[in-house]
């Protein structure tokens, strides 16, 4: 349902100069249609493409409110989108790991 998305990581090029040369720069989650669903670099950055707050009635509620208004009019497709909206994900590990990263206690994870 994303309209706009990243398509590739920051870099120090990209950012401006807000991201250093040597910054190990880490896409920690991806799938088939967003390939990068959040960036991580040790002790400053985390961030998420997707919506967590988002559960599976408010996911479907939200393609309900978007056919209404006729963003999406693939109504096919909508239902699609809403049986898959209670799939497994990995919702329990990315909230271990922004618990993580804003305790402070990322400062030895790999990237």
């Amino acid at each position: 349902m994303h309209v706009d998305h990243v398509v590739e990581p920051p870099t120090a090029e990209s950012s401006n100069g807000l991201i250093e040369e040597d910054a190990a720069v880490a896409v920690w989650g991806s799938s088939k249609s967003i390939r990068v669903q959040g960036v991580y670099i040790r002790e400053r950055l985390f961030t998420t493409q997707g919506h967590l707050v988002y559960d599976e009635e408010m996911v479907k509620k939200h393609i309900d409110t978007r056919v209404e208004k006729g963003l999406i009019k693939n109504e096919e497709q909508a239902e699609k989108a809403k049986e898959t909206a209670g799939l497994d994900h990995d919702g329990i590990k990315v909230a271990a790991a922004i618990l993580r990263f804003f305790h402070g206690a990322d400062k030895d994870i790999e990237t």
